[in-house]
């Protein structure tokens, strides 16, 4: 599958939506994971459903480079925003991916990379789609209860702000073999109570557009002179 867009999801939902997008989709166990091929315009496209957690996504990201050669690794999916002031279904592209756990290791002998920028071309292709917001994606395995319960050292005055547990680990991975990435997120909840009724809101349309804005920018990514 040389050349592909490889998007990595946690969730069935996320992985269903992602995989909307694309034109003569199978679907197939792949290991313990579930994997959706076929294409999205002239571009091969694979969707992984790894499961929550960084070393689920991590495992995903190196199998994709090893196996499915992709050209992009994508993160996808819902995340939850601490910051009250972004409202659900805010469409997030991460300009910066931190590694909330990595970063609290500040006493060890040899440095450990916590924080990672998104290449800007393919950063660039996200932004410019209207509605698509740039800012934060925390790596944070706890439960965000906003505005009670925060991660840690969250930064201030960075722009809109998202929390999932999956996408340092893809991050670190496209960074560590040279392949671009990126982390698209629509923001689903606050960490409410019933947010897993708010999930379920936002694992419909919301979900489905994020796909189709994620196809429009892998295109102009991958095809810039076909799409002007």
């Amino acid at each position: 599958m040389e050349g592909s867009v490889v998007i990595i999801a946690a969730q069935p939902f996320e992985a269903r939506a992602a995989a909307g997008v694309g034109r003569g989709m199978s679907k197939e166990k792949w290991g313990s994971w579930t994997l959706y091929r076929g294409d999205m315009w002239d571009i091969p496209l694979a969707v992984i459903r790894c499961g929550p957690g960084k070393v689920a996504a991590g495992a995903a990201a190196q199998a994709a480079i090893q196996y499915l050669e992709p050209e992009v690794l994508i993160s996808f999916g819902v995340a939850t925003s601490p910051m009250l002031t972004v409202p659900a279904g805010t469409l997030l592209v991460g300009t910066r991916v931190m590694d909330v756990a990595l970063s609290e290791l500040k006493d060890l002998p040899v440095e450990i990379p916590a924080a990672f920028r998104a290449p800007k071309d393919i950063l660039r292709c996200f932004a410019s789609i209207p509605g698509v917001l740039e800012g934060m994606i925390l790596c944070w395995e706890g439960r965000v209860a906003s505005p009670a319960l925060i991660p840690p050292g969250m930064p201030k005055n960075e722009g809109p702000v998202a929390v999932d547990w999956e996408s340092s680990a893809v991050a670190q991975i496209g960074q560590m073999w040279e392949v671009p990435w990126a982390v698209f997120r629509i923001v689903s909840d606050h960490g409410e109570a019933d947010r897993l009724k708010r999930l379920a809101v936002t694992a419909r349309r919301p979900l489905q557009w994020a796909a189709e804005v994620t196809r429009r920018a892998c295109a102009a990514y991958l095809m810039p002179e076909e799409d002007e």
